[in-house]
């Protein structure tokens, strides 16, 4: 998601979806740089540039708003992440670049990382919110099976495990790596875990017999 370089008057122009992008990207800067309590309706717009109003006019609530933030964490695309795979590459090394290309994300952007990680405690603990922390689990596996299932297609290896089982694993793995990670900040020590977890996973592959 990109941001906006900081508040400024909008445009009445703009659409609603453009509205609503806005107005992410300012909820985010406002989380980052002050946390997630410090973003009021009325902050959030005025970061944004927009009357009050403005969010009323694109969220139907707090719930919607963070819905939106939630959902930056789940958006991957899938062809970006394979320009970084290498045609002909063993088991290992191809789930190796998978891993760190979800990693680098993470990692140039810590803040984030912790607005969401913030954002995903607090529904966890609201009953009106639960079903957004399960809805973007559910995604985030979703996204990590296509991802997974994709890797053993072209690179014609077979898992030991369905895709979404092993997207399970994958998943839980990244989530513990990025909290360890923002506790140390030792991005040599989050990437070798990974390294270690591709070694692990490839090991356990098999390659057809032709």
């Amino acid at each position: 998601m990109s941001e906006s370089t900081g508040p400024k008057s909008v445009s009445h122009r703009l659409s609603a979806v453009e509205r609503r992008r806005l107005l992410v990207a300012a909820a985010l800067r406002v989380m980052r740089r002050d946390g997630v309590s410090a973003a009021t309706t009325r902050a959030i717009c005025a970061e944004a540039g927009m009357p009050h109003g403005a969010f009323h006019y694109c969220f139907h609530g707090k719930k919607d708003l963070y819905a939106a933030l939630l959902a930056t964490e789940v958006e991957v695309d899938l062809d970006e992440l394979w320009a970084g795979i290498e045609p002909g590459a063993s088991a290992e090394e191809s789930i190796r670049m998978l891993l760190l290309a979800y990693w680098t994300a993470i990692e140039a952007a810590p803040d984030a990382q912790l607005v969401l990680y913030e954002l995903g405690d607090l529904a966890l603990r609201d009953p009106e919110l639960q079903d957004l922390a399960q809805w973007e689990q559910r995604v985030a596996v979703e996204k990590a099976t296509e991802a997974v299932s994709r890797l053993a297609a072209e690179s014609g290896f077979i898992l030991p495990r369905d895709p979404r089982a092993v997207a399970e694993l994958v998943t839980s793995t990244l989530d513990g790596v990025a909290r360890a990670w923002l506790r140390h900040r030792d991005d040599e020590r989050a990437r070798a875990t990974l390294t270690d977890l591709a070694g692990l996973l490839a090991a356990t592959t098999t390659t057809p017999t032709r």
